[in-house]
């Protein structure tokens, strides 16, 4: 290398002989020097490990510097290509740092494309409005001066076309060759970064020439649509089944927005519970709690019965600061399954956090008033039998009197036949006596 530097300093004729046997060895050692130059990589630069790139220590990581490295190491595509990760990784860096360059992000031109339409029609009238007075006031101008003829007043200048485009003076060309006596700029010569450049440029001229051929030699191509078929409903029971099981694999990727999507295409083609469970838990990954919801919701009017999507719907509630409804729905999982864990412990810190909630297995009792069409109990008719019963005592005594007299006499009667009757070898039983005083 020492015997290359030596000799571009010298002149021209002197250096194209001493070069003409050495061209491939100056050519190896300039490859070798640009090999050895070659720039580190940026997790070393930046003192970083591989296992930073990743969404828990992203998370964790409070350093706003540290947070920045990573997302110049992830945009480099060193490491390889992880869109989500890197979407990850900013947000981080602009919860930390707002103020960072990197979140910097350029504002594209106003164009008739990125106006809307009302504004852009509002702009070119304006711009014409301006162009016609102008043109208008010119040629008052002009016709003024030729009318005065007077030579005191300056010519009015040309109009002004703000659309034209001026004429450029021709440039002459610049010879890059390096003269033999001009010493300053054969010091500043690197034949390390005129090496680089011819290598680019050929590199270059390969691609457009591969790319000229492949356009000359593809043939156009007409593609017809296939028609619209129409699907049995086990067909699209299977392919829906497939669709949920590819979001299950993006969600188990940590994917969750792709997730999102093959599930929607999925309940598109056949709602199931299963499905809407499965969107309503990816939406809650990504913090969209009113649609978890509404999936929870959803997939309820399948299957009321769903532990799952209870437990995901109270989780949406309470991470939207509901959580006297979230309560409501960890009781109605505690009815199905009583000795449910998540819903036992939510519902002691619920009621820690909120003292006046009911206990789980409390009944709400209905009060019914009664209106004033009703009529009132009387409870004189509850005492009107006593009443008869003491009007009716003086009748039921002189009856019992009568009675009595007239089972002694029967008595007395019978006693004289027993008297006079023969004796036999089977007497007759005695008679049946009867109560003195029978019930009223």
């Amino acid at each position: 290398m020492a015997t290359a530097y030596i000799a571009y300093q010298l002149p021209p004729y002197v250096l194209g002989p001493f070069l003409r046997g050495r061209t491939l060895s100056l050519v190896q050692t300039f490859k070798r020097t640009r090999m050895s130059n070659k720039p580190a990589r940026l997790l070393q630069k930046y003192d970083l490990l591989l296992e930073h790139l990743d969404f828990e220590y992203i998370r964790q990581c409070t350093n706003g510097r540290e947070v920045e490295n990573i997302v110049k190491v992830l945009r480099s595509g060193e490491e390889g290509y992880f869109p989500q990760l890197t979407a990850f990784a900013e947000e981080r860096l602009k919860s930390l740092r707002p103020e960072s360059r990197l979140l910097r992000k350029e504002q594209p031109l106003a164009t008739k494309h990125t106006l809307p339409e009302e504004q852009w029609r509002e702009i070119s009238n304006n711009l014409h409005d301006w162009e016609y007075r102008m043109k208008t006031l010119t040629d008052e101008l002009r016709s003024a001066q030729v009318e005065s003829d007077d030579t005191t007043v300056p010519r009015i200048r040309g109009t002004f076309d703000p659309f034209a485009k001026e004429e450029e003076p021709e440039r002459v060309p610049q010879s890059k060759v390096i003269k033999y006596c001009d010493y300053d700029k054969w010091d500043k010569f690197d034949a390390d970064t005129e090496m680089l450049k011819m290598d680019l440029d050929e590199e270059r001229h390969r691609e457009m020439v591969r790319l000229n051929n492949q356009k000359n030699s593809e043939h156009p191509k007409i593609v017809e649509l296939p028609p619209e078929v129409k699907l049995s409903q086990q067909e699209k029971q299977v392919i829906a089944g497939k669709l949920r099981e590819k979001g299950n694999d993006y969600f188990r990727a940590k994917e969750f927005k792709e997730a999102v999507e093959e599930y929607g295409k999925s309940l598109d083609l056949f709602p199931s519970a299963a499905c809407f469970n499965n969107r309503a838990m990816a939406n809650i990954k990504l913090q969209r709690y009113d649609q978890a919801i509404a999936d929870c919701n959803q997939c309820l009017a399948l299957e009321p019965q769903n532990v799952k999507a209870l437990l995901r719907k109270a989780q949406a509630l309470t991470s939207t600061d509901k959580r006297r409804e979230a309560y409501k729905v960890y009781c109605d999982v505690l009815r199905i399954e009583p000795t449910n864990a998540v819903a036992q412990t939510s519902t002691s810190t619920l009621r820690r956090q909120l003292p006046d909630l009911p206990p789980p297995n409390a009944v709400r009792l209905t009060i019914e008033e009664v209106g004033n069409d009703v009529p009132e109990i009387d409870f004189r008719e509850l005492i009107r039998p006593k009443k008869v019963i003491k009007d009716k005592l003086p009748d039921a005594i002189k009856q019992l009197k009568k009675d009595t007299v007239s089972l002694i006499q029967q008595q007395a009667q019978a006693q004289t036949k027993q008297e006079t009757e023969e004796m036999t070898l089977f007497p007759k039983p005695p008679p049946r006596r009867t109560p003195l005083i029978e019930e009223l």
